[in-house]
């Protein structure tokens, strides 16, 4: 209880100050691409197929070891084009910003 007043106050800050950041920075949805390619695929296609080699350590000659290694490799290909893909969108967009603006920049 003794904590209740700090973590209302700080997390009414942090939720202003993502806000006003939100609302200040028109290319938020180009923000996601870039967000979206270098984090949730590696996180999604990736990671788990390198654990499961990692941990079950199938043998070399099985179908499911190569079977992760080429998702492996497909999905840091797309990861890559879609991270790159994104930086250039948002690249050719950056003259068409403005803060605080209420147009959708497509």
């Amino acid at each position: 209880m003794r904590n209740l007043i700090p973590r209302i106050v700080l997390r009414s800050l942090y939720m202003g100050i993502c806000g006003l950041l939100a609302a200040m920075l028109p290319f938020f949805g180009d923000i996601n691409g870039i967000v979206g390619a270098l984090g949730f695929i590696p996180l999604d296609f990736i990671l788990p197929m390198l654990l499961y080699n990692m941990t079950y350590r199938p043998s070399k000659s099985s179908v499911m070891y190569w079977m992760n290694i080429a998702i492996m490799f497909v999905f840091t290909g797309v990861g890559l084009l879609g991270a790159f893909s994104s930086v250039r969108k948002l690249v050719l967009d950056a003259d068409k910003f403005k803060l605080f603006s209420s147009d959708v920049v497509d």
